[in-house]
């Protein structure tokens, strides 16, 4: 039995057929979701199990740093280190 397409939903024929992401697509439906420029296995970016081109694959943005132990560590480590004061004659 052959899938359906993940873009059009219509059958995807062997002869027609991209497995990536998860899903199978034609060749054709296979583009980048913003610009619609036809991609394939070698220039496609996969986000969200949906296909880029490079220009438009989205840009993840670190906004918040997760306060786990280890990083509550390595702040309060950062922290003192940044506060310690060269000994007046520690280049002598």
């Amino acid at each position: 039995m052959n899938p359906p397409c993940a873009r059009c939903g219509k059958i995807v024929y062997p002869t027609e057929k991209v497995n990536c992401l998860d899903k199978y697509w034609h060749k054709g439906c296979f583009h980048c979701e913003v610009c619609k420029m036809t991609l394939n296995m070698k220039n496609y970016k996969g986000y969200e199990k949906k296909p880029y081109c490079s220009a438009h694959y989205p840009k993840t943005s670190f906004t918040i740093v997760a306060d786990t132990p280890e990083n509550l560590r390595l702040k309060q480590q950062s922290e003192l280190q940044s506060q310690v004061k060269p000994h007046p004659h520690a280049a002598l």
